[in-house]
């Protein structure tokens, strides 16, 4: 069951250990509706099967509310990167600092240490509620988790390599965004892996990603740990 949420200064939300921020849309009709959501997605999140590690990384990356946010190509509902939004200039920011105790970065303001310490932040756009039953935000934090946590971050090899495989044997359409790069390759087909499909991209589901790609299927069983199809089997990533 979902942990209940927990109001924070700031207009910033608690939830299940995750931060985000939805005071740029404090003025919309919808916005409990945009707040129930991202629980909805942060509930996927939270029990698609990540270690405890895992799962206190993607709780570092905060998510931000930004109408006008990754708009480079085309009109996305959601994206992760190192870009903040746009900063008041009266607003005074926390330093990051050091603390040699727990050998980590530390500030009061999570958006500024994400962006202080290269974690990143995930900024979601409005348009993002057409998208309620798709696995938007798993798709958002797995691009932290290929940044962040895999060896070589966006450029490892496993992953180019079987995205190459994809593309020379046109396993999917010319066009299907999964073959758009590594990053997105990683990120779709791991979210359909992990939450079983996703209509809005190929290959759709889990079914069709094991009997297009059975040797990255079985990849994926090894980086996450298990097996979803198995009955009873929930898969414990980690990224050693």
């Amino acid at each position: 069951m979902s942990g209940p949420s927990e109001a924070a200064p700031s207009s910033v939300e608690k939830y299940r250990g995750y931060v985000f921020d939805l005071s740029e849309n404090a003025d919309r009709k919808d916005v409990t509706s945009i707040a129930d959501m991202v629980r909805r997605q942060l509930d996927v999140v939270e029990t698609a099967g990540f270690s405890p590690k895992v799962l206190q990384f993607f709780h570092r990356v905060p998510i931000v509310a930004s109408e006008m946010a990754c708009l480079d190509e085309g009109a996305a509902a959601a994206c992760y990167g190192l870009t903040p939004p746009e900063w008041d200039r009266g607003t005074t920011r926390d330093v990051t600092i050091w603390d040699h105790d727990k050998q980590q970065w530390t500030n009061s303001d999570p958006l500024a240490l994400a962006l202080d310490s290269g974690i990143g932040i995930i900024r979601m756009r409005p348009n993002m509620m057409r998208y309620a039953k798709e696995p938007v935000l798993l798709h958002e934090f797995l691009h932290a988790y290929h940044a962040r946590l895999m060896p070589n971050g966006f450029e490892n090899k496993g992953i180019k390599g079987f995205l190459s495989q994809a593309k020379s044997k046109e396993l999917f359409a010319k066009e299907a965004y999964a073959l758009k790069n590594q990053q997105e390759f990683f990120a779709v087909t791991a979210s359909i892996f992990l939450a079983g499909k996703d209509s809005e991209h190929e290959p759709y589901t889990r079914a069709t990603l094991k009997e297009k790609m059975p040797d990255y299927y079985k990849y994926l069983v090894g980086l996450f740990g298990a097996d979803p199809e198995e009955t009873g089997v929930t898969p414990v990533a980690s990224a050693n």
